[in-house]
Parts: C-alpha cells; structure tokens; sequence
C-alpha cells in the first residue's frame, strides 16, 4: 500500500483547529466552579478520581436526565481474576442486558479503561461501556478490566493484567471486539499485537496512546515524524498537556507505534476515533497509517474542534452523546 495514505494525510494538522464553541462554553462553565484540586501525588489522586468517575456517571444518569435510560436494564456484575504473574486479584466489570445473564452472547466486548496508566478503574468508563452493551447491535456481554496503575506497579503489569483479561474472557466460539480508551487504547493495541491471529474480530480504538513523542522524537518511527505533529503547545486544552513519563515509555520495550509491519501480520480491522485538539491526536492518525500501509482494514473518525476524551468529563453535552453514537457505527462497521 502507498505511504503515506492519502485519505490520511489530509487528517494531519500542523496546528489544532478552533475549539468548538459549545466545548468553550462548557470550560467557562467548569470554571465559575473554582480551580481543579491540586494532588500531591497519583496515589493520592487514584480514590478520588474514581470516585468522581462513579459521581459523575449517578448524576448524567439520575431520573429525569437524557441518559437515565442507560442506568436500566443492564445487568453488573463485579469479581476478580488471577494475575498469570503473581495471582494478584484483577477487578472485572461485566455488563449484559438484562434477562441475558444466562444465554451464550453474540459478540463478547474486553474494554481497557482511559487514565496515562496512573488512574481509572474497571468502572471509570461505565457509561460508554453501557452505551454498547444497550446498543442493540447484537446480544453483547462486556468485560472491563481493572489492570493495575502506575507508579505502584511497572507498566509491564499493566500489559500482563490487559493480556490476563483477554485471555480469560476471549472464546474461539464467538465474535471478539477489543476496545481501549486513551492508555487503555495503548493497552488494548498492545493485546492486539499479542494475541494469536483471527481471535480477535475487530480493535476500537478512542484517542489511543501509542507512541511515546513528548520523551522525544526518537520514540516515533523515522518515516512517520512528519506526520506526528500534535505534540506542541497549540493542542493542548484544559483537559491535559503532554502525556509526561517518569521514564520513556515508561519503561517499555516499546510503544504499539513501534510495531515492525511482519508483526501486523494478521492485525484486526480497526476503528479509530481520535479528538483533534489532543496532543495525543497524532499516536492514532499515525497508528491507522501502519494499519493500511500493512493492508489492514482500517477506519478513522475524528471529532474536530474538541479534546482528549472530552465524553468523559462531559458526557451531557450533545456532541459528547454523538461522539458515543459515532463509536457504536464504529462497532457496527467492524462486524459487518
């Protein structure tokens, strides 16, 4: 295939666009409520994050509200799994319509949370976990694994509790989609890589980490340089600079970026929704430029004028519910 893609390169930005007016208008809004809570470290700031994810999912999902609908008829089920290292109990969140508990599922989902490996639970991500689960587009039954974080553990554990969870809940019998949110995207296309051919169906990726540029420019591969643009300050909002490492890749091998194309042998088609205002922006463009020079089906999304993972923060704005419809057509062209 021809590199770089043409239908790609015109994704590329040298400098963000305009944030949308309705994104502005929510930031004055935030800020009428006073600066963000300083943290004197992750650990501290671990809890209370995901606290305020359960928080906020109670109250975008109270009655009366556009998404009360989400917080019925589904069915929640919370247990852990042993590490395959050390038997360290992993949290799992699984999600089925209700009334379906008992019946074999059509397409099984293995979701890896958003949070740069340092913050977010099996629950952080709960609503767009339920947007797919309620979708209708076949009988699904969701897993979201709870890996360990940062800095309490390396990152390789954070790859081997991701591999545990796809292991323990992929079946050979039925349709498997990965799905992974900004580091749980880095998560979720390291599994990818891993896992044998054909056992996966399809890999969803939203605002996915996959490279390590803000260490410096040598963490991207030489020919796609010209095309990883988003680290520099234009893209950065309220919503997070640049994704800084203690170490680079945080002590990784590599990055999913850093993929030989003999190893994507085999990759499963894959749709990439990425926000253009994002330093991270460029890890996914970059990441779907491989994908197609190697052949593979691929598919991109982007959501102009707004940030990193934005859906999240503010899941009751009308582009955040878009956002959340534009990737279940995602899921739906991957198992077409």
């Amino acid at each position: 295939m021809v590199f770089p893609d043409p239908e790609l390169e015109t994704y590329v930005f040298k400098t963000a666009p305009q944030l949308d007016a309705a994104w502005l208008e929510h930031e004055e809004e935030a800020k009428k409520k006073g600066p963000p809570r300083v943290f004197s470290s992750v650990e501290e700031r671990q809890p209370i994050y995901a606290q305020e994810c359960r928080d906020l999912y109670a109250q975008v999902t109270a009655p009366g509200t556009r998404d009360h609908e989400l917080s019925q008829g589904v069915t929640k089920q919370e247990f852990t799994i042993p590490s395959s290292v050390d038997g360290h109990p992993i949290p799992v969140l699984q999600l089925d319509l209700t009334g379906t508990e008992a019946e074999e599922p059509e397409i099984i989902v293995i979701f890896y949370h958003g949070g740069g490996l340092r913050v977010g639970e099996a629950d952080s991500e709960e609503l767009s976990c339920r947007h797919i689960v309620k979708s209708s587009i076949a009988r699904i039954r969701l897993y979201s694994v709870g890996y360990r974080l940062l800095p309490q553990n390396p990152a390789t554990v954070c790859l081997s509790d991701s591999l545990d969870g796809f292991h323990k809940f992929h079946d050979p019998k039925i349709r498997t989609i990965v799905i992974g949110s900004s580091s749980g995207g880095q998560m979720a296309s390291a599994v990818a890589q891993a896992a044998p051919q054909g056992t996966i169906h399809g890999l969803l990726l939203r605002c996915p980490v996959t490279a390590d540029r803000a260490s410096g420019e040598e963490f991207v591969p030489e020919k796609l340089r010209p095309y990883h643009t988003s680290v520099s300050e234009t893209f950065i909002t309220s919503l997070g600079g640049y994704l800084q490492r203690n170490k680079p890749r945080d002590g990784l091998e590599k990055l999913p970026l850093e993929v030989s194309e003999d190893e994507l042998k085999g990759h499963p088609r894959t749709w990439i929704q990425l926000t253009s205002n994002d330093p991270l922006y460029s890890d996914g463009l970059c990441y779907a430029m491989i994908l197609r020079e190697a052949g593979i089906d691929v598919k991109v999304q982007v959501e102009v004028g707004w940030p990193h993972t934005f859906w999240l923060k503010a899941p009751h704005l009308d582009h955040a519910l878009t956002c959340e419809k534009h990737m279940l057509d995602g899921l739906r062209w991957l198992l077409k």
